[in-house]
């Protein structure tokens, strides 16, 4: 019988420090994301309604225009993937712990590793939504600029 003293595995203390590594990273991510997209979304504003004073500049601000959604898009792509590869590599250490763990329950006054099924799905939904939501924004920037929508 387990007392309130035994202290955790190796295994479980490992486990959640990787989970708990991961779930960070999901995070800064999500800053980083949110704050790259607020820049990229103000210079855009800026090159599609600025009048430039000479030729050469509204050559570059078409440039500009025509770049910065795409880079939006492939910036949020990326951390979308990079989102998804922590999530699945969560998955991944909590599989393995209770594979290890043979479900035996010896760690069962522990707090769940990675929390139940609810609590996965409720903390994963911002950072997808988010940068689901971007990618939308910029396709259907991309789509308005070039004519397709």
């Amino acid at each position: 019988m387990r007392t309130e003293n035994t202290p955790p595995s190796e295994l479980y203390t490992t486990s959640r420090t990787q989970i708990q590594h991961y779930d960070m990273a999901i995070g800064q991510r999500l800053i980083w994301l949110n704050n790259s997209q607020a820049f990229m979304f103000g210079v855009y504003a800026v090159t599609v309604i600025i009048k430039s004073p000479t030729p050469l500049l509204a050559g570059k601000l078409q440039v500009l225009a025509f770049v910065i959604p795409i880079l939006g898009l492939t910036t949020t792509l990326f951390t979308l993937f990079d989102i998804i590869s922590s999530i699945v590599q969560m998955s991944k250490i909590t599989r393995n712990y209770q594979n290890a763990n043979n479900n035996s329950g010896k760690e069962a006054n522990f707090p769940l590793l990675n929390g139940n099924l609810k609590d996965q799905i409720l903390l994963r939904i911002s950072p997808v939504i988010s940068a689901l939501l971007f990618l939308l924004v910029w396709g259907f920037l991309i789509g308005y600029d070039h004519q397709l929508i």
